[in-house]
């Protein structure tokens, strides 16, 4: 394996140029994905939605959100599907509604034959 040393000028955008090579060598298929993410210093995802073709189909297998936490991603979904949570009052009258008699141990025996 070869080391190459390059000396970018403080003024120049380090990053531009370092995502510029990474993706240049992704193309090439000197390095893998992951590995050209890492060398341009930002994310997987971030790394596929810049410089991937539109019309590549690995960019729909991935989540434009990354920077998201798990909770606001959660939240976001949330929204976006208009779920309101469960209804409390309507769960009790279904249960009620249910009249199960048989032991909690007879019915769950059921489920493992």
């Amino acid at each position: 394996m070869h080391t190459l040393t390059i000396e970018i000028p403080e003024k120049s955008g380090t990053k531009e140029i370092l995502l510029s090579i990474a993706s240049q060598l992704y193309t090439k298929e000197v390095l893998s994905l992951r590995q050209a993410a890492d060398l341009a210093g930002v994310s997987l995802n971030k790394f596929i939605m810049s410089e991937l073709p539109e019309n590549d189909p690995l960019r729909q297998c991935v989540n434009a959100d990354d920077e998201l936490t798990a909770e606001e991603i959660v939240q976001k979904q949330i929204e976006k599907r208009g779920y309101t949570g469960a209804n409390k009052e309507r769960l009790d009258a279904l249960r009620d509604s249910l009249a199960i008699e048989e032991p909690l141990e007879l019915l769950l025996s059921q489920l493992t034959k």
